[in-house]
């Protein structure tokens, strides 16, 4: 039964969903960065050049880095939900709770990274890239949408690392001290 004396949980509840969002927006930007179809640039002098997300060391980092951070997501989200956190008890195992700080973090400096690389090699290699707009092929388009997945991703990552640690004044699903 849920008693009216319980403390809220409704951090618990928005940290989940922001978890589920970051480890669904660092996959779909992965996936978008990975499938960045091939891009025929005609060069001046006749020359042409074929191009992927590969030949961009950073695009490889984004996918790659976002990959890790989903995975990562994913254990942290289970920490969340599979151990059972109760904070009440006071011989709960304390390794679960420090382990989901470490993810939580690394986590976030994943995705940053991947971002921060990817809006800056999008600055640098800006011509390159917009060569492959229009009929050339999507490459610009996926490398802009992955682009923007990832901030995402990390603006939802850093939010679920606030909204851990802030108590929300509601609750969202009962929980009762027998439950610990």
């Amino acid at each position: 039964m849920h008693g009216a004396d319980e403390e809220p949980n409704g951090s618990k509840a928005v940290t989940l969903l922001l978890r589920l969002a970051t480890m669904a927006l660092a996959l779909t930007s992965a996936v978008v960065m990975a499938t960045a179809s091939e891009c025929t640039i005609y060069q001046p002098n006749g020359a042409k050049a074929t191009v992927t997300f590969k030949h961009y060391p950073p695009f490889v980092y984004l996918a790659w880095f976002n990959f890790v951070a989903t995975i990562l997501e994913a254990a942290g989200i289970y920490l969340q939900v599979g151990t059972g956190d109760c904070d009440d008890d006071e011989e709960a195992p304390k390794i679960p709770r420090i382990v989901l700080v470490a993810i939580d973090v690394a986590v976030l400096a994943l995705l940053n990274l991947a971002t921060g690389a990817v809006f800056s090699a999008v600055v640098a290699y800006g011509p390159q890239i917009s060569a492959c707009t229009g009929t050339a092929g999507r490459f610009c388009e996926q490398v802009h949408s992955s682009k923007h997945f990832s901030l995402a991703a990390s603006i939802a990552a850093g939010s679920a690392a606030f909204f851990k640690d802030v108590p929300l004044p509601f609750n969202v699903w009962p929980m009762s001290s027998d439950d610990c």
